[in-house]
């Protein structure tokens, strides 16, 4: 049995067959016609039969929204992935995206699709117009470095979830559109969004959406990783979370989300020739980042007014989305940066020997 069988309720027991017959199945790798045919951006070596094949991990491609208010499955600790687009502003539960790592969504007339890799522990939201015309994501049951590999189901294509790009079709090297998510707590979620809307349990599939898919100590125990690392890096702990920025054409810097305590931090750093503030909060379990430009002016952070988290020298108040909620600039929004958060181990195994902010 593995977790892509229908099924209502966590046995431990099975739990370990499924690390066990996962495992056996991942180490195989795949040969050109397991996959869309030609040639890969990725050592084709390590891409790696995930074990329950194409879309067994099925995509939500009919999502259903109910607001915070009625919303009763998620507790407090338990993690969201949270977007907004124009006045939309969804959560989507690590709890429903463990089960099915795509949401093909659309907000405010954008169709998005929301990529979740619970192994890495990272979420991002692309665009899924895509040269000209709009498809949906799937699961396409391969993995590489333990990172989900979707595809596009106007070309066959693969995508690589953190590399952001089509690796191999018709379409690679094309990099995806993304827009900004927050990934925090349920808790901080409704204190900062409480009229937002919460995916449902309604997904079309009966899966323990109550429990935990990879068991309840996954997300932190550094022994629980399923496949093999390539490249291991012991400067920070394996399943430590951190938020990482890519600079266009450059490696991504990582900042260790408990760096960001004491309250909400902002952090102002260079890249590459370009400006970022990164702020985040470890308290409250979040991070974001947004690209600064010459005149934009000063920012400093500010405590117990959540979703509000930056003032700057205009009196501009700005969200964790990087909306101007206040001020003269009021309705404008910062531009975001590329960015996302997620377990260490898997930003060192994907980008050998990048930079970790040193505060």
């Amino acid at each position: 049995m593995t977790r892509f069988q229908k099924h209502t309720s966590f046995v431990p027991f099975l739990f370990l067959l499924l690390f066990a017959s996962i495992f056996v199945l991942g180490c195989d790798s795949v040969s050109d016609t397991e996959a869309s045919g030609g040639d890969w951006l990725i050592s084709q070596s390590e891409v790696v039969d995930g074990g329950p094949g194409k879309d067994g991990i099925p995509s939500v491609d009919v999502p259903q929204f109910d607001p915070v208010s009625a919303t009763s499955y998620v507790a407090d600790d338990r993690r969201v992935v949270g977007i907004r687009i124009g006045n939309e502003v969804r959560a989507y539960p690590h709890q429903i995206l463990d089960w099915h790592e795509i949401v093909n969504d659309v907000i405010d007339g954008v169709p998005i699709a929301l990529t979740y890799c619970p192994l890495t522990g990272t979420a991002s939201a692309w665009n899924r117009t895509l040269n000209g015309s709009v498809t949906e994501f799937g699961t396409s049951g391969l993995l590489f470095r333990n990172n989900l590999v979707a595809y596009d189901r106007k070309t066959d294509s693969n995508w690589s979830q953190m590399q952001l790009r089509s690796v191999n079709g018709s379409n690679s090297g094309l990099t995806a559109e993304t827009f900004l998510v927050i990934e925090t707590t349920w808790k901080t979620w409704i204190q900062m969004y409480p009229d937002s809307e919460v995916l449902t349990r309604n997904t079309g599939f009966s899966r323990a959406y109550q429990g935990f898919t990879y068991g309840p100590t996954y997300s932190t125990d550094p022994s629980q990783i399923l496949f093999p690392i390539k490249n291991h890096d012991g400067r920070l702990g394996r399943k430590e979370r951190v938020h990482g920025i890519f600079p266009k054409g450059e490696d991504p810097k990582v900042y260790p989300i408990k760096i960001f305590s004491g309250g909400v931090r902002l952090i102002e750093d260079r890249i590459a020739g370009t400006d970022y503030i990164i702020v985040g909060s470890a308290e409250d379990d979040f991070a974001v980042a947004f690209e600064v430009g010459s005149g934009t002016g000063s920012f400093s952070a500010v405590q117990n007014a959540l979703p509000v988290v930056l003032e700057d020298n205009e009196g501009n108040r700005w969200d964790v989305f990087g909306t101007a909620v206040s001020g003269p600039r009021a309705g404008e929004r910062l531009k975001p940066a590329t960015s996302y958060t997620g377990y260490w181990f898997g930003f060192a195994d994907f980008f050998p020997g990048l930079e970790i902010y040193d505060n």
